[in-house]
């Protein structure tokens, strides 16, 4: 279910469902340590993982990140994609 960006994205809101993603879809729920600041790489996302996080993304909010957006410093960790997806909004959804 791909969903349109809407007009206001509030991020702690959305640090929380990107939380929910990953444990849910990423690390089968099963690390309750992982939270917003835990090291993406160091939790075993790999480039595949990385990308069906990005799959997840487009499906749940209707934001797609370009190329240009996808470096380690945004898929650090949780707080840091939260910012990448709220910048990629606010430019207009990113929809490829």
């Amino acid at each position: 279910m791909t969903v349109a960006p809407t007009a206001i994205l509030d991020p702690s809101r959305l640090e929380h469902d990107l939380l929910r993603l990953v444990r849910e879809h990423l690390l089968d729920g099963l690390d309750d340590d992982f939270d917003a600041l835990s090291s993406l790489p160091d939790a075993g996302l790999d480039s595949m993982a990385i990308m069906q996080l990005l799959l997840l993304i487009e499906d749940r909010f209707g934001i797609w990140l370009p190329e240009e957006d996808l470096t380690r410093e945004n898929f650090a960790c949780i707080r840091s994609l939260t910012r990448a997806v709220t910048r990629r909004h606010a430019a207009g959804g990113g929809t490829p």
